[in-house]
């Protein structure tokens, strides 16, 4: 009879879904994120002069945090035709749902874009956004890497599109791997004149929301260190129970 108890709450902790992982960034000294697990990765069709860098309270203070801490892209990251440029996220687990803030200047003339990316395998392969197989129209297709796009804040490039002031972007993922935020601009410099800048601040990765009424929701599960340890505990249990036979 025990043993069967054990055995049943054993197979429960197998089955519990495992919570998803924490993490946050509120970029105070953005030259120390490649030491944290970051990647900055510019696939620019010509590299340009600049990076990724830490922002400039005289273009915009931040969104939380000192009035600098935030991290600055900005069209000087491509000399050509085609900005791309990658800021790939560690390795954090299990993520339900993306948060972060960006915007760019107020009355920005250009149009800026930028992505959120997810590589379901945790490989962290790259592209230059443009350039893959042809699509089924002939024309040139995308080039992501193991990445698969998930959202495109401005994905037809309009002026007065991107936010002017600090948004809030909430970005369902629901799964293990990587994620990246590629700042993607075409037409780079030709009119119409696309790419300025944009500021990204405040990440974070939590539990989805809003929770839709009515939708079910599945219950957080047990970290997966808590369910080895607890699996260890009831296989003890069953190896030293004493088996009673029924004959």
């Amino acid at each position: 009879m025990k043993s069967s108890i054990y055995l049943t709450i054993l197979l429960l902790l197998l089955s519990a879904p495992l919570s998803a992982g924490s993490y946050s960034e509120g970029f105070e000294a953005v030259n120390q994120l490649p030491g944290d697990g970051w990647v900055f990765d510019n696939q620019s069709d010509f590299i340009g002069d600049l990076s990724w860098g830490q922002g400039f309270a005289s273009v915009f203070p931040a969104q939380a945090g000192s009035d600098n801490s935030y991290i600055l892209g900005g069209v000087g990251q491509t000399g050509g035709n085609i900005l791309c440029d990658w800021l790939i996220l560690p390795d954090i687990g299990m993520v339900e749902q993306l948060n972060f803030f960006t915007r760019t200047v107020p009355n920005s003339p250009s149009a800026d874009n930028l992505l959120v990316a997810y590589s379901p395998s945790g490989g962290i392969n790259t592209g230059p956004c443009v350039g893959g197989q042809p699509a089924f129209n002939g024309t040139a297709g995308s080039d992501f890497g193991d990445f698969q796009i998930l959202l495109s804040i401005n994905p037809n490039l309009t002026a007065g599109t991107y936010p002017e002031q600090w948004t809030e972007f909430n970005v369902p993922v629901n799964g293990a791997g990587r994620l990246a935020l590629i700042y993607f601009v075409e037409n780079v410099g030709q009119s119409p004149f696309n790419g300025n800048l944009i500021g990204i601040d405040s990440i974070s990765v939590g539990p989805i929301t809003p929770i839709n009424q009515g939708t079910p929701t599945s219950v957080p599960g047990l970290n997966t260190i808590g369910v080895i340890l607890l699996m260890v505990v009831m296989l003890l249990l069953l190896a030293v129970t004493p088996f009673k036979s029924n004959n």
